[in-house]
């Protein structure tokens, strides 16, 4: 929400994250962070996200569900109301979560 893009970067994101994107293509980080700086990954506040399923397996979790967002300025579909499902996979790397 601030823009601290640095902070998302290297709290969020393992340097080897995979992104099955809503534009439908395969992404790396660095494809996110610039989409993210760019302005073309935008949301207004308040989205839903409605998980379904959160599970533990080993030192991995696997949460699943619907999200409810609705894009803004530069992203697609800004100012449509969008649901899409997703797939989030966290694995530790370190003291921080990734």
């Amino acid at each position: 929400m601030r823009g601290d893009w640095n902070a998302v970067e290297g709290t969020f994101f393992a340097p080897d994250m995979i992104v099955h994107a809503p534009v439908n293509r395969v992404v790396n980080r660095e494809n996110v962070m610039a989409r993210m700086r760019s302005g073309q990954i935008a949301y207004e506040s308040g989205g839903q996200h409605n998980v379904e399923f959160m599970g533990v397996r080993g030192d991995t979790v696997v949460v699943m569900g619907e999200e409810v967002v609705k894009p803004i300025g530069d992203a697609p579909n800004a100012g449509k109301v969008v649901r899409r499902r997703f797939t989030d996979v966290w694995k530790q790397y370190g003291d921080s979560g990734s």
